[in-house]
């Protein structure tokens, strides 16, 4: 499957490596400064749970072509910084298939204005990271040791087709595990209503995750803010809570689900794919916190502690 990844940031770099590493036909769309230093130096990542350092020379463009001729481009850029891409891909009609990785709060009309229905599905990365110096410090995993984090990948139907389960092996075959799921619009939103606070509570404490882990009313917020989203989501007919973890809002007392979020924070993993994100992408953070608002709006759910964390957001 010829694969091109349109933005070269840290998880189309993560990915496009793992996936050249396992013998994908793979190209990196990457522009300016970042270009540059790849085309000199190609990827360079490092895993930080694991210590592992990597390289590779995938291809490398700085354009996509109205006659360039891709299988799939999976596009891992920030929600706010999509707008001129949607006109990119609109005029290459070379693109057979378009997986969109990353958080979406409002669905999917914006991308429909645009592109085929047929051409577009979703995702959501498992790894997370930052760029330092150009080189990709990341962590796909939530202990040295443990599993990596799966991509999870969802039709706007929610059927399984053919290009479903090819892109499902794509991953598969670099060792990536990938969950399907058959409301992919509902598992962004609730990913969202987890996010949005937990950034809130890491600009709180200036992105240190390991001092709010230590705030027992940041930890607080967070737990009932969490609960809170959900509710809104359930209110707007988004029944299912996922991921599943989710649930643990609903199912746990409350003092075992801010134990459960305070061990999360005071993790490795919470530094690199939490805090470092969240340091970079505050633009990003800010349009999700004010799209999940318009969705509070749209309830008669009361929300004060999303307010309280939205507060450090925008």
């Amino acid at each position: 499957m010829k694969t091109l990844f349109f933005g070269a940031g840290p998880l189309g770099t993560v990915y496009a490596h793992l996936l050249h590493e396992a013998g994908g036909d793979v190209t990196m769309l990457a522009r300016g400064e970042r270009h540059d230093w790849i085309k000199e130096n190609g990827l360079v990542l490092q895993n930080e749970l694991t210590g592992e350092k990597g390289s590779s020379r995938v291809n490398l463009v700085d354009g996509l072509k109205p006659d360039d001729e891709y299988d799939l481009v999976i596009v891992l850029i920030r929600r706010n910084k999509l707008a001129p891409v949607f006109e990119i891909l609109a005029a290459s009609p070379g693109v057979k298939n378009l997986l969109f990785m990353g958080n979406n709060t409002l669905g999917f009309d914006a991308y429909l204005k645009h592109l085929p229905v047929e051409k577009v599905l979703f995702g959501f990365p498992g790894a997370g990271g930052g760029i330092r110096g150009q080189v990709v410090h990341y962590a796909d995993r939530e202990k040295p040791k443990g599993k990596r984090r799966a991509v999870t990948i969802g039709e706007i139907d929610g059927l399984s087709k053919e290009r479903t389960l090819a892109v499902k092996s794509l991953f598969e075959s670099a060792g990536v595990p990938v969950d399907l799921t058959t409301d992919i619009d509902g598992w962004l939103k609730y990913h969202v209503a987890l996010v949005s606070p937990l950034a809130g509570a890491l600009y709180k404490h200036n992105c240190d995750n390991y001092q709010a882990a230590k705030d027992k009313e940041t930890l607080c917020a967070l737990v009932k803010a969490a609960k809170e989203g959900g509710c809104v989501l359930r209110a707007l007919g988004y029944t299912k809570r996922q991921p599943f973890e989710f649930n643990l809002f609903y199912w746990l007392p409350e003092f075992m689900s801010r134990m459960a979020v305070k061990g999360l924070l005071k993790s490795k993993f919470a530094e690199v794919a939490f805090a470092m994100h969240a340091k970079a992408a505050r633009d990003e953070m800010g349009e999700l916190a004010r799209e999940f608002k318009e969705l509070i709006e749209k309830t008669s759910v009361d929300t004060p502690n999303i307010d309280v964390l939205r507060s450090f957001i925008v």
